[in-house]
């Protein structure tokens, strides 16, 4: 099979953003680092060769480009060396728009590109999962089982914006049915199979919520996308300010095999929301400046050295964690990508398509709850494709959006 001189450049220049943890301490990943800086020099010159197209962009693209500028302004308030702040906001920019301007030009030709390169990772992982399954192909610095794409938990933002994608594309009648039912069910098994909990309950929600829509489609009424941001909004309170699930104990233990610590992570919350209180308006500054994964300490026992650790972590909370680090001034782009998001999905025609995208952000705002969804690529392709469907679906008749 033929692939197109188009493809192939897109393959270079968005590629090596999406980084498989698996390789991680590898050759390979000193490669995949050389070659992400190739395609960000090169996405810079695709960039400016298309500069005058840049005003039609939407503007969820310049939004999530904001709340990377906004972290370098919070890390130059607190005194932080910002030459990683730097070097990452040129890095995340270059895909952003490359990717925005790919979906501007093309279209569904851009979608069914994005979707290809989510498929071949699906199923790699999917693979790793089947063949290696509780060894993975590497462990992290906390014994944690690593797999193709990644530990259990950031699973999640991969297979959504799949998932997303690949609906779109079923109802667009670019894949077969038999082919879509195939790779939803390899796509939900892997996150069955991986076992992290905050990845099946989003993936439930999602399902949940695709049912629930459809069964509102038979009563003749819509689900309105802004349910999805409210439920979750409110889960996030109640679970993490509220400590709705001191409560639910006995059912937590059950479903998921948790204490009602969620693994340790409320320390990291009540940690989180001191650090806030201190400095709300700009926060602390990245902790990767310093070098640091994360601002957050807990004592952590390392199996390789056999000895109690205290350990840098992140405050497994979106929220918390954007306010560490960048506080308000870093939150309000990130929820202005989201808002802007919305805003282009209301302009779609089918409402399927709404829905498949307001389950998916529900599902994503439950992830956020006990884990980190940014700054990963996976998120900003959603946000990115969500966006531009209404200028890429075809066209249907108002009589017919609620058969």
């Amino acid at each position: 099979m033929k692939i197109k001189r188009r493809t192939m450049i897109w393959i270079f220049l968005v590629l090596p953003f999406f980084y498989p943890s698996s390789i991680e301490g590898t050759v390979f990943s000193t490669i995949w680092y050389r070659w992400k800086l190739c395609a960000v020099f090169c996405g810079s010159i695709y960039i400016l060769l298309r500069i005058k197209k840049l005003k039609y962009l939407e503007k969820s693209t310049w939004f999530i480009i904001l709340m990377y500028v906004m972290q370098i302004i919070s890390s130059l308030i607190n005194k932080l060396d910002v030459s990683y702040d730097l070097k990452n906001t040129i890095m995340m920019s270059v895909f952003v728009l490359v990717t925005s301007l790919i979906l501007y030009e093309y279209g569904n030709k851009g979608i069914i590109f994005f979707y290809k390169l989510m498929n071949i990772f699906i199923w790699l992982n999917f693979l790793s999962v089947i063949l290696l399954y509780d060894k993975g192909l590497a462990r992290d610095s906390y014994d944690t089982v690593i797999y193709f794409w990644s530990t259990k938990n950031h699973i999640i933002s991969l297979t959504l914006v799949y998932l997303v994608i690949l609906f779109y594309l079923y109802n667009e009648s670019y894949i077969c049915k038999k082919k879509c039912v195939l790779e939803t069910s390899i796509a939900a098994f892997s996150v069955f199979l991986m076992g992290s909990s905050t990845a099946i309950t989003a993936l439930i929600v999602y399902g949940a919520f695709i049912w629930l829509c459809e069964i509102y489609k038979k009563r003749k009424k819509t689900v309105n996308i802004k349910l999805g941001i409210i439920i979750g909004v409110i889960a996030d309170i109640a679970i993490v300010v509220l400590r709705i699930q001191e409560r639910l104990g006995g059912l937590i233990g059950t479903l998921f095999g948790k204490d009602t610590t969620l693994t340790g992570r409320t320390d990291l919350w009540d940690q989180a929301i001191q650090l806030i209180g201190l400095n709300f308006l700009y926060g602390k500054g990245n902790s990767y400046d310093l070098n640091q994964y994360g601002w957050l300490t807990k004592s952590y026992w390392n199996n390789k050295t056999q000895a109690l650790e205290e350990v840098y972590f992140v405050a497994h909370n979106q929220f918390l964690e954007i306010l560490v680090n960048g506080g308000i001034i870093c939150l309000i782009p990130f929820m202005l990508f989201w808002g802007s998001m919305i805003k282009s999905v209301r302009k779609i025609q089918n409402f399927k398509y709404k829905n498949i995208v307001a389950a998916a952000v529900l599902s994503y705002f439950i992830a956020m709850i006990t884990d980190l969804i940014t700054p990963y690529e996976p998120l900003y392709l959603f946000i990115l494709v969500s966006s531009y469907f209404y200028k890429c679906e075809k066209m249907i008749k108002k009589d017919d959006e609620n058969e």
